[in-house]
């Protein structure tokens, strides 16, 4: 059985290398930097620049087999220009190096996966994206404050990106505080509802 990650467990290895790389404050690092001082530190770690039309199935791809990093040119450009997309899509690729990840591993790689290497290329793809979103946005340089807004424009993610990881980071605090999230009130009104018509709830709802 395939074991569950918890956030918990990805956030301490984001501060690890963070740290490891000198970018414990930095709120919105230098990707091509970050690369660049993780080739120097891990011997098995290394990228390459790939002209788009040689690698058409994905933007950039890990391969932990020989340590290479793979980035498109293009995404290369994007992210020196600051495109969160491309800021993504690296940091994504990063957590698979950094979650130590067997085989070749890119967002795209569960589109050619069946049976039980999907099951475990889904799950090793969610640890990525999740190790992406909080090596971007630490859960510890974020605020309860901080509106989506602020998140997207201070650590260089799409607002569609800042909204996630902001209810992430939402949860994250409730989990270590020991509240519960409060069910919306729609929802609230329908299981009084029903339990006044006599059906037995395992909610509380006072």
């Amino acid at each position: 059985m395939l074991r569950h990650v918890t956030d918990e467990e990805i956030e301490q290895r984001v501060k690890v290398l963070r740290a490891e790389l000198g970018l414990q404050n930095q709120s919105r690092p230098d990707l091509i930097t970050a690369i660049e001082k993780l080739t120097a530190r891990f011997r098995h770690f290394s990228y390459q620049q790939i002209p788009d039309a040689e690698m058409p199935g994905a933007e950039a791809q890990w391969d932990a087999r020989k340590g290479v990093l793979r980035i498109r040119e293009s995404v290369i450009a994007a992210m020196q220009r600051g495109g969160p997309r491309a800021r993504m899509t690296i940091a994504n690729e990063i957590g698979h190096f950094a979650m130590r990840h067997a085989g070749v591993r890119s967002r795209s790689t569960t589109q050619a996966t069946t049976g039980k290497r999907l099951l475990e290329a889904r799950k090793e793809e969610s640890e990525a994206r999740r190790f992406a979103a909080m090596f971007l946005a630490p859960n510890y340089l974020l605020s309860a404050t901080d509106t989506v807004e602020e998140i997207a424009d201070r650590f260089g993610l799409s607002v569609e990106a800042a909204m996630i990881r902001k209810g992430e980071f939402d949860a994250f605090q409730r989990r270590a505080s020991g509240q519960r999230r409060e069910l919306p009130s729609i929802v609230v009104d329908y299981l009084k509802d029903a339990q006044r018509r006599g059906v037995k709830l395992r909610t509380d709802l006072d």
